[in-house]
């Protein structure tokens, strides 16, 4: 019988919930036994034992026992860069994340942003506070979105479900994934291009989104040259990791024009602080971390883990498993 632990809640209601939602979803539910886990030392005090451990983020801690036996953590999350720190990495156990579970909000997220901007909504605000008829005003200043083009830096499950969406709005499709080696194409992109050609995207997007993962190597990958390098009119949406972006010089971008705007759902410090530059700037849309949320994302990550422990019951290999090396 497999040793499975769960550190994804301490209310025991939902616990109980979650438990029974995922017992109904496997295939052979008798091979596995299931421990709540509520707290940090609950897995410390546990992990000896454990087989397999279902957590939202892997803590430095857990290390300090005896982890011989547990052979897969699966993290509920998509963004895992808190948790490959060194004995991770080091480690046999396989790590296995959330990914494909936001594609569907986030990207609703993004094109909620992109119509923001294109439709000037913010404007409609001005009209009803100060009640003047600016049809005209507004109008001239709208722009339609089959004539604009979008950059996804980050052709992952996410990248894909904002490809699609923007496809059905009729937007021009330029996307870069790490692993491309050449410009190609396909149904939802027009060009899918290797990172070394990031610069063909910045400069010919009207609209750019990073819907990569952080890794060392996406660590500031924006910068002001890289924004020196967009058009005057784009807009930049951030719904990865604040730290892809290097705060200050997109404050600077924003402050002196040298784009549009910006949307971000993310920052380089959260909670962001009520003293950021960012409250006061006209042409940025600001959320706090939210464009993945939504009420039933557990129900989601436990029918996704339920998936995964049929497969690893029958020896089959896990769904979205991290690469060490990669980072993601």
């Amino acid at each position: 019988m497999f040793q499975v632990g769960l550190h994804l809640t301490a209310n025991n209601n939902k616990y109980i919930e979650l438990k029974n939602r995922l017992i109904r979803n496997l295939e052979n539910p008798e091979i596995f036994n299931f421990i709540q886990l509520c707290s940090v030392n609950d897995v410390k005090n546990n992990i000896d034992k454990l087989n397999i451990l279902h957590c939202y983020e892997i803590k430095p801690d857990f290390f300090d026992c005896d982890t011989s036996q547990l052979k897969w953590i699966q993290i509920g999350a998509a963004g895992i860069e808190n948790s490959l720190f060194k004995e991770v990495l080091k480690s046999k156990i396989i790590i296995t994340n959330a990914s494909g579970i936001h594609a569907g909000p986030v990207s609703e997220y993004v094109m909620g942003a992109i119509l923001y901007f294109s439709k000037m909504i913010k404007e409609f605000e001005v009209f009803k506070d100060k009640k003047q008829w600016s049809q005209w005003d507004i109008a001239k200043k709208i722009t339609e979105l089959k004539y604009q083009t979008i950059g996804i830096i980050g052709y992952g499950s996410i990248g894909k479900a904002i490809a699609k969406k923007a496809k059905a709005f009729g937007m021009e499709v330029i996307a870069t994934r790490r692993l491309q080696k050449k410009i190609d194409s396909n149904k939802f992109v027009n060009q899918l291009l290797p990172l070394t050609d990031l610069n063909i995207l910045l400069k010919n997007s009207d609209y750019i989104v990073i819907a990569c993962p952080l890794t060392p190597l996406s660590m500031h990958l924006i910068t002001l040259k890289e924004l020196k390098l967009m058009k005057r009119t784009a807009k930049i949406i951030n719904i990865a990791r604040g730290k892809i972006i290097k705060q200050n010089d997109l404050i600077e971008a924003l402050q002196n024009k040298i784009i549009s705007g910006a949307a971000l759902d993310v920052f380089e410090q959260e909670p962001l602080e009520k003293s950021s530059t960012l409250f006061d700037l006209d042409n940025v849309l600001l959320s706090p971390h939210i464009s993945g949320n939504y009420p039933d994302y557990q129900k989601d990550m436990i029918d996704q883990f339920a998936d995964n422990l049929n497969k690893f019951a029958l020896g089959k290999t896990l769904k979205n498993r991290v690469c060490k090396k990669r980072l993601y």
